[in-house]
């Protein structure tokens, strides 16, 4: 695998976790939440894999963190356009994240 298709590969699991965490914490149905949380760790897991093979410099760590907000507000937008997640807190919460997995 190149560069680019890891950095993507991570980008999408990294995405899914922090997006099934975003939605734990806005959404408004609890009777998903136990799901989202298995899927979040089975995501969280898949990243730590994918980032441990593979040496990131600072460019591609920022590669990395835009390409997951993007992909976040995208996937708000279609699949929960019920939940009001504020703006602001999508790149705090991306930014925690990626600071707990890449140090």
């Amino acid at each position: 695998m190149g560069k680019n298709s890891d950095i993507e590969s991570i980008s999408n699991s990294l995405s899914k976790t922090i997006l099934h965490e975003l939605v734990i914490e806005y959404g408004n149905r609890p009777e998903s939440i136990p799901r989202l949380k298995k899927e979040a760790v089975e995501y969280g897991g898949q990243s730590i894999k994918k980032i441990s093979k593979i040496n990131l410099n600072d460019r591609d760590k920022k590669t990395i963190r835009d390409k997951i907000i993007r992909k976040i507000k995208n996937d708000l937008k279609r699949k929960y356009s019920d939940i009001e997640v504020p703006q602001e807190a999508i790149p705090k919460k991306v930014d925690e994240e990626l600071f707990s997995f890449f140090n």
